[in-house]
């Protein structure tokens, strides 16, 4: 474990106010010392907090060198604290270690920018994330830019001209695709038993996809039987059974078992031994022209028999 050194000084104040500092104390750049029990987590925060080795390892980097980047917070309505925007893990960090305050950047922004900067702020920060954080991420994006600007949804403008949509906004900003910010954002409509699945690679991204199109009834049976019998649902089953919901309306737990319990059909190879039709042939005949002159054979003998 890494000794706590009081007397390092991190960007104008010391680790030892990390710990003991004047609460609401300003110091440079707009940086504030403020108590750590009043920083809450943001409403509906999208991103997991750290466990395991990567809490225990920010916890000694914090112990070491304390909180390196201020964590970024704004205002509530009517209360005394204060709503996290960025920073979650290393407020919850600072809580484990006991510290008393932690230096936070105050902004005063609506819920859309708040939205905005929780998700952008998470993106530049780390490198991974589970498929149900981006989900709920982008979704979050998504729908704050569809807020705040006009009409962001339509492609076409009343005068012809292309406009970004919201989608394709949020792609820019996450240098992916619009189509794939589509995918992401269909996972919020799984079942959290299914989520859960998609996190921990129990079900694949893709047939996830398409299982978020099925009923809520649909999706439960789903979680029993992979949950139960162990079955891996692949992207031509998830697609199977979106056709059958929408051929039948619903899907009982025999239909559903039938498409999951499918085996890939294996073709029927025909495999004839060289030894057997060498002797018709020239020596200087390949393999691949035998093949071809008796294939032509067999398509005369047919047109000559019609």
């Amino acid at each position: 474990m890494g000794k706590l050194n009081l007397n390092t000084k991190m960007k104008g104040y010391s680790v030892i106010n990390d710990i003991i500092g004047k609460p609401d104390s300003v110091e440079e750049d707009g940086v504030r010392q403020i108590k750590t029990y009043l920083l809450i987590p943001f409403k509906k925060h999208p991103f997991k907090l750290y466990e395991g080795k990567q809490l225990d390892d920010l916890v000694e980097s914090i112990k070491e060198y304390g909180i390196l980047s201020p964590v970024i917070a704004r205002e509530v309505e009517n209360k005394e604290e204060l709503e996290l925007m960025s920073g979650h893990n290393r407020v919850n960090a600072a809580k484990i270690i006991g510290l008393e305050t932690v230096p936070t950047i105050i902004k005063n922004v609506d819920d859309d920018t708040a939205q905005i900067i929780v998700a952008e702020s998470n993106f530049r920060q780390r490198n991974n994330f589970l498929p149900s954080e981006k989900a709920k991420a982008y979704k979050m994006q998504m729908d704050a830019l569809k807020r705040q600007g006009k009409r962001t949804d339509l492609d076409i403008c009343s005068n012809g001209t292309y406009t970004k949509t919201s989608r394709d906004k949020v792609a820019d900003k996450n240098d992916t695709s619009p189509a794939q910010i589509r995918r992401y954002i269909r996972l919020n409509y799984l079942t959290d038993k299914l989520l859960n699945m998609v996190d921990n690679n129990s079900i694949s991204f893709r047939p996830a996809v398409e299982i978020s199109y099925l009923s809520a009834e649909t999706q439960k049976m789903i979680e029993s039987l992979l949950e139960k019998q162990r079955i891996k649902i692949s992207l031509k089953q998830a697609e199977r059974l979106k056709e059958l919901e929408k051929d039948l309306g619903t899907l009982n737990l025999d239909t559903i078992l039938d498409v999951l319990s499918e085996k890939k059909k294996m073709k029927k190879k025909l495999e004839i031994p060289v030894s057997k039709v060498k002797d018709f042939f020239d020596d200087s005949v390949t393999e691949k022209e035998m093949i071809n002159i008796i294939l032509n054979l067999l398509e005369s003998n047919m047109q000559e028999g019609k």
